[in-house]
């Protein structure tokens, strides 16, 4: 078998599990004290969250573990208060915030975070949801919120 066959077949057999192993638990289930418990990580060295799409009730206590899947790239789990201008906002000030402050800035729009952690690493955050409504998480590592990496927090 050709190398060129080898490689994409080991990435679409990478997804597959990713897409699999998202399905069994990070949108999010409930706990015996009605909290959420949600698993989201990045899908290997793509600059994407698996899942990009979380759910959660207004008010409800939620822990969002985040296990950083690429082996070389650091990344961070910021959930923000509004869509993608917010967004933007966030992931500058990011940016200058710098790497020791995880390039996570204080902003009045971050609703909860999980520190920059390392390729295989893995981070928590703990937060009471916010009211209902469509908020959005992502990474403000420089370049990768750009590049797409970011996802929908739905409040309901």
């Amino acid at each position: 078998m050709n190398l060129k066959l080898r490689f994409w077949l080991s990435g679409v057999a990478l997804m597959s599990a990713l897409a699999l192993a998202a399905c069994g638990g990070g949108g999010g289930g409930a706990d015996a004290g009605g909290g959420a418990n949600l698993n989201v990580s990045t899908a290997g060295e793509a600059l994407q969250f698996a899942p990009a799409a979380l759910n959660a009730t207004a008010g409800q206590q939620v822990k969002v573990t985040f296990k950083n899947g690429s082996a070389a790239q650091k990344h961070n789990w910021v959930l923000v208060k509004g869509s993608d201008p917010e967004a933007q906002k966030v992931d500058d000030a990011g940016a200058a915030a710098g790497e020791a402050a995880g390039y996570i800035p204080t902003d009045p729009n971050i609703v909860a975070s999980v520190k920059l952690v390392n390729g295989g690493e893995t981070g928590t955050a703990s937060f009471a949801a916010p009211p209902a409504g469509t908020y959005t998480f992502l990474c403000t590592f420089p370049g990768h919120y750009v590049a797409g990496m970011k996802g929908t927090f739905t409040v309901k």
